[in-house]
Parts: C-alpha cells; structure tokens; sequence
C-alpha cells in the first residue's frame, strides 16, 4: 500500500485507512476513470489482506447496513444503497466513498463502521446510526472514531439552509466545519475519543474534490476493518 494512504488504529485491532488520489477513483459510476473503479477495489482488497472490501451506492441518509456473513468477494459492491457498512468480522473491509464529504470510522472492541456524512447525513442521523450499529454487532468498551479527509472550513462555503440543519455554532459567516459538528456529534452518541485528519479535500490536491473539479472528480475511500 502507498505510503500516500493514510492510516489509523482504532480499538479491538481494528483499523481504518483513508486513500487518495494516488490509490485512483473508487467509484464504480462517477469521474474520470470510474470504469477501472472495480479493478481497483479489488486491488486494494487484495492488498490490505481482506475477504471483501464492501460498498453500496450512497445517497445522503442515514442508513448503516450491518454486515453479518461474507456474500461476495474481493471488491464486489453491496446492491443495495446506503450510506454505511458495520462489521465484526475479521478481514472484511467497510468502505465510503467521498469528494468532499467525511468518511468516518468508528469502532469499540469487536466492531467497526464506516460512514458516509455530508451536510444532510449529519443532519439525518448517519454517525448516531453508525456508533447504534458498532454497538449492536458487540462492539464493547470504550469507542473511539476517526474522521477522514474532507471539505475544511477554509474552503467549504454553504447555504443557509446548512447551517439551520446544523446549527450555527461552528459557523464562520458562509463557511462551516463539518467535521466539528461531526466531533461533537459523535461525543454525544457515547464515543470516548475522536480524531481527525487535518487535510481539506478541496484546497489539498492529493484528494479528489466534487468543489472543486465537477463531474470529473473521482472518489477516495474510507476503509475500516478487523485485522
């Protein structure tokens, strides 16, 4: 694996990494190159030593999926839509796509998720849903939660209509930092410790970014998994 990924440990032996543009576009319909999307996650399966490396198309809700047996292999997506993927099964990756938005990891002893969350998945719900799942699969202990590389502050400029989803507080005039809001929605759902990655998706050109490069942009990924 690239040295250009980036990597976290999470509770349980699991652990979350967090590509760029140089592990190439993940997705399977959207930027440039999509159409070489599978052929790359199986590569990535093939690299970080996974049964399955899952993923479902996503539309910015709030459902998390709970993986409970291996029915596919390598890269093979998940049909049905959703906006995240849970675990406690060893070597099976849970993968969300992102060009802006946070992929976020979240695991407690025996159980880990990952999370798709823009603006609206934050509103709806998606990491509460995230921490509920860990916690039904067996997660135990203390939780802890990685948010990825995503739209900063510096650059993310919205609507009003965000920042009456979200709140005000971590506004700064029509900008707004999502992954604050994440932060303290997270410690609110009973997470114990969260950490983030301090890269802009839009002003770091290592990340594909929808702000800044349209229809083109590709998508990295987010991976968590029990090793």
């Amino acid at each position: 694996m690239s040295d250009r990924a980036l990597q976290a440990q999470l509770p349980g032996g699991a652990r979350a990494l967090f590509t760029t543009r140089a592990q190439g576009n993940l997705s399977l319909s959207a930027g440039d190159g999509h159409e070489q999307g599978r052929a790359r996650r199986d590569q990535l399966a093939h690299e970080l030593g996974l049964r399955w490396l899952c993923a479902s198309p996503q539309v910015h809700a709030s459902d998390v999926q709970r993986i409970r047996a291996v029915s596919a292999g390598a890269g093979e997506p998940v049909r049905e839509p959703a906006d995240g993927h849970a675990t406690a099964l060893p070597k099976v990756g849970v993968m969300a796509l992102a060009a802006d938005c946070m992929p976020v990891a979240i695991a407690a002893g025996g159980a880990v998720a990952m999370v798709h969350a823009g603006w609206r998945g934050l509103a709806a719900g998606v990491l509460e849903e995230g921490v509920r799942a860990v916690r039904e699969l067996g997660g135990a202990g203390p939780a802890a939660a990685v948010i990825g590389p995503a739209a900063g502050v510096c650059c993310y400029e919205v609507g009003p209509e965000v920042h009456q989803a979200l709140g005000p507080a971590h506004g700064r005039g029509r900008h707004i930092d999502l992954g604050a809001v994440a932060r303290e929605r997270l410690l609110a759902a009973g997470v114990a410790r969260v950490d983030r990655i301090e890269a802009c998706t839009i002003c770091d050109e290592r990340f594909f970014s929808y702000r800044r490069e349209g229809a083109a942009a590709g998508r990295q990924g987010g991976i968590a998994w029990l090793s």
